[in-house]
């Protein structure tokens, strides 16, 4: 599974080396994350949260596992999670990161839209008759549609891969500052 998602560009991997303490770097990042759940239901209200922190999730002396904070009005979805581990080698800290774009509740979702578009576009073709023609018209748009529908979250999910991997290279980076 992880292989096709590889290949899907929803699994992404990173590997920063910075120079910088191991306890220190995992010290401001502490600092910068929210304890709580990453998964995709875990707070229905984190938009209304008055915290600062752009990020949420667990971070111990080790690993981390963190999602970008839901913000009130904010349109982009970030359904990215990011988890990696901490390596210190001599003088260099380095900071291997998988960010997972998809997540298992998406299942569901792709399951249901496949059998409801298969059970639609059968019944469409077993029906004889459309009067005035519209078989070329109503044909078409319900393909159309299924491709916006399955292809419109998929394109997010993998925005959010990409936005995250940015994003958290950017933020390792300024932690060291």
């Amino acid at each position: 599974m992880k292989d096709f998602l590889k290949k899907l560009k929803l699994i992404d991997y990173l590997r920063i080396e910075l120079e910088v303490s191991k306890q220190g770097f995992v010290n401001r990042l502490k600092e910068n994350v929210d304890e709580g759940g990453t998964g995709i239901f875990s707070d229905p209200f984190e938009g209304f949260s008055s915290s600062k922190n752009e990020y949420k999730g667990h971070v111990g002396l080790n690993n981390f596992k963190i999602k970008r904070r839901k913000r009130l009005f904010d349109v982009n979805m970030n359904m990215a999670v990011a988890s990696g581990t901490f390596e210190q080698r001599e003088d260099k800290l380095i900071i291997n990161t998988e960010i997972n774009g998809f997540t298992g509740a998406m299942i569901p979702f792709y399951i249901f839209l496949i059998i409801f578009y298969l059970i639609f576009i059968t019944s469409f073709l077993m029906v004889d008759n459309i009067e005035g023609g519209m078989e070329f018209f109503i044909f078409p748009f319900i393909i159309v549609h299924a491709i916006f529908m399955l292809g419109f979250p998929y394109l997010m999910m993998r925005r959010s891969v990409s936005k995250m991997k940015y994003e958290l290279e950017r933020e390792f980076f300024y932690m060291t500052k």
